[in-house]
């Protein structure tokens, strides 16, 4: 064994002093790590919570809307004067295609979007319902934002019913958790389950393309790009909810290198958008999505 001499021994032996010196620096390096670890989490959190965190429910109940109080305006949705199209075709063969029926809302369901994609996923799943009997009997539906008496915007919350009515031009709309109930009535649970995709990347989403199974998902009307609308006063709490406009709603039926393929209610068929854009709107609308899978 080799033997220590003096010096070895007394570098051995730290004073308390400074063990203690030692000790502090290494906490103030935690405390740094930690607070730019927090910092990141911050704006983690900021960039992904997107323009839907405001009042999204923990659970959503069932909830009975009045009508508008007497003396009340109704608000009508404000959309963008110029509503732009990233509808962009292509020279090559899809990828992955799915042959999905296809309904168009712009005649019957003007702000139908929702159910009208929602009832498309239905049909590919085999459930005969249409667009009437899943609005009529299904679909939760809330009066529109409205002004009262003292000048105070308020409104019911899209995540728990349908503002106002898809047949009519002045409807708003309503987010995953509405429709994923909807879907989730219709089904039989012994074939089908409502598989809730809210915050899934796109990559995740397209291997439900590959398996055969289309997604419904949250983006813009032509992919426009987003922008903040009115904010209302949630009606019975103490919550304020932000519309984002012009909210769209669209069965994903495809995909290839650069785009992909919507059955777009507003459109047309297997619609095509760049892949980019699509990410970017998607993101935007908080990344909601729903597919109808095989148990």
């Amino acid at each position: 064994m080799q033997k220590l001499n003096g010096d070895s021994l007394k570098d051995k032996n730290v004073s308390p002093e400074k063990q203690g010196e030692k000790s502090v620096a290494a906490l103030a390096v935690l405390a740094v790590f930690l607070l730019v670890l927090g910092a990141g989490a911050l704006v983690f959190t900021f960039v992904y919570s997107d323009y839907l965190k405001d009042a999204e429910p923990q659970s959503v109940k069932t909830e009975v809307y009045e009508e508008i109080p007497e003396n009340a305006t109704p608000v009508k949705k404000d959309i963008p004067d110029d509503l732009s199209n990233y509808e962009e075709p292509s020279d090559s063969p899809a990828t992955k295609l799915i042959n999905v029926p296809y309904i168009n809302q712009r005649k019957k369901y003007p702000t139908g979007c929702e159910s009208i994609s929602a009832v498309m996923a239905l049909n590919y799943a085999g459930y005969d319902i249409s667009p009437e009997d899943f609005i009529d009997n299904y679909l939760p539906q809330s009066p529109v934002p409205y002004i009262d008496e003292s000048g105070k915007l308020y409104g019911y919350n899209p995540y728990s019913a349908f503002l106002g009515s898809p047949y009519s031009a002045d409807g708003w709309g309503c987010y995953y958790t509405v429709i994923g109930r909807c879907i989730s009535k219709i089904v039989d649970g012994n074939r089908h389950k409502v598989l809730n995709l809210h915050r899934a990347s796109l990559s995740r989403l397209v291997s439900f393309i590959d398996d055969g199974t289309p997604v419904i998902i949250w983006a813009t009307q032509g992919m426009s790009k987003p922008e903040r609308s009115q904010t209302w006063k949630l009606v019975g709490t103490d919550k304020s909810f932000t519309w984002v406009k012009p909210n769209h709603c669209l069965l994903l039926v495809g995909y290839d290198d650069t785009g992909y393929y919507f059955n777009d209610p507003l459109t047309h068929k297997n619609c095509r958008y760049p892949a980019k854009i699509v990410e970017k709107r998607y993101m935007a609308m908080g990344r909601q999505a729903l597919a109808i899978v095989n148990k």
